[in-house]
């Protein structure tokens, strides 16, 4: 029962460090987005766990302008009057035909997300691999660091199964997951992309955790990036994320 006792000083420092990791692997996601936009030509802004992309010009146009300062003046849809539901559509079909959208290229940024995810969780592999033999032991920062970003796929394994928690609580039945449309856009079940990409997180995160950890760091390790996601994730969405991105 050795490899339960807890190691003080190493799991507050794991906890802290994957609060931290679970705000930069959320911003790298949506830069991972913003890389593919940006390749294509968009626009891009970046939110605390989103981004949007548009056409060159887009936020310039003056159509654009007159249709955000009417819901910013009036508010939604709803309270509008019947003439000015009238002069906002009209002004959505305007913005429509001068800016198309690609569904092609809504494809791909949609991808560029989980890619840089994924990406970054093999990197973390990688290195963890190279170093294997001399972390048999001890782990060095930069084995820390290596695992933290090969654990960044357990993004895909979260998102999954808060969608089927979702499923089976609420009875959702279409999800905004960026797996899911990567489904719906290649003609899979919806499910079928983050079903599998959930797999994917679960064997790599069992193989660095199980096969590659020093046991004697392993029930700490677990027990600290339990409380380190689940807060890190609350604090980023609750309260730091919405705070930075105030303006």
């Amino acid at each position: 029962m050795i490899f339960l006792k807890i190691n003080r000083k190493l799991f507050l420092s794991l906890t802290l460090g994957f609060v931290l990791f679970t705000i930069i692997g959320t911003q790298t996601h949506e830069l991972g987005h913003i890389a593919v936009a940006e390749s294509l030509g968009y626009e891009t802004t970046l939110s605390y766990g989103s981004m949007s992309h548009n056409h060159q010009g887009f936020s310039k146009d003056k159509d654009v302008l007159a249709w955000r300062k009417m819901f910013k003046e009036i508010g939604a849809y709803d309270k509008f009057s019947e003439e000015e539901k009238k002069q906002a559509n009209e002004l959505y079909d305007k913005i429509k035909f001068k800016f198309p959208t690609n569904p092609e290229h809504n494809f791909y940024i949609t991808l560029g997300g989980p890619a840089q995810t994924i990406l970054t969780c093999f990197i973390g592999l990688f290195i963890l691999a190279y170093r294997s033999r001399r972390t048999a032991e001890e782990f060095k920062w930069i084995d820390w660091l290596a695992l933290f970003l090969s654990l960044f796929v357990l993004r895909e394994v979260f998102n999954t199964v808060m969608a089927g928690v979702s499923y089976i609580i609420k009875g959702k039945k279409s999800f905004s997951g960026d797996e899911f449309h990567i489904s719906s856009y290649l003609g899979f079940n919806q499910w079928t992309v983050p079903i599998m990409t959930a797999m994917l997180g679960a064997v790599i995160a069992s193989f660095v955790i199980f096969m590659i950890l020093p046991k004697k760091y392993r029930f700490t390790c677990i027990l600290a990036g339990f409380l380190g996601g689940i807060s890190g994730f609350v604090l980023w969405f609750n309260y730091l994320g919405p705070w930075l991105f105030r303006y």
